[in-house]
């Protein structure tokens, strides 16, 4: 029923950029509810995910920006951007992405369901200090 996201790997997607919303915040990113029930394991205000675009030079995982993945209503703006599953993002990031609409993105949540939101961090601390890490979060 829906086009995107469609998954690639368990727990990463790929979707089109499908616009822009104000009622998102500059750390979430949108995706149509039912087509996150259909297509994911998404869980939705919940599941936090990495984007890579397929045009750019990737960037080291870490350093990747972390969007919150919430779920977009009939009655919310973006919804009908993402009436296939598009991702929408914040209208604050407009002017740094718009040329990225209708482009492809990679939404990497395997983060958020194998390795839990900080425990990745503490991992990291251990390997390089000896220590845990408390990361950005």
């Amino acid at each position: 029923m829906f086009l995107y996201p469609q998954e690639i790997i368990s727990d990463i997607y790929v979707s089109r950029i499908g616009g822009f919303s104000y009622e998102l915040d500059k750390k979430e990113a949108g995706i149509n509810s039912k087509a996150i029930v259909m297509n994911t394991s998404i869980i939705a205000d919940e599941t936090f995910a990495r984007l890579k675009f397929l045009d750019e030079k990737p960037h080291p995982f870490f350093l990747r920006k972390e969007y919150r993945i919430v779920g977009l209503e009939e009655y919310m703006e973006g919804y009908e951007e993402s009436s296939n599953g598009e991702l929408i993002l914040s209208m604050d990031l407009k002017d740094e992405l718009e040329e990225k609409i209708g482009k492809e993105v990679i939404i990497n949540t395997v983060e958020t369901f194998r390795l839990g939101k900080n425990e990745i961090y503490r991992y990291i601390g251990r390997k390089l200090w000896g220590r845990d890490f408390k990361g950005a979060h």
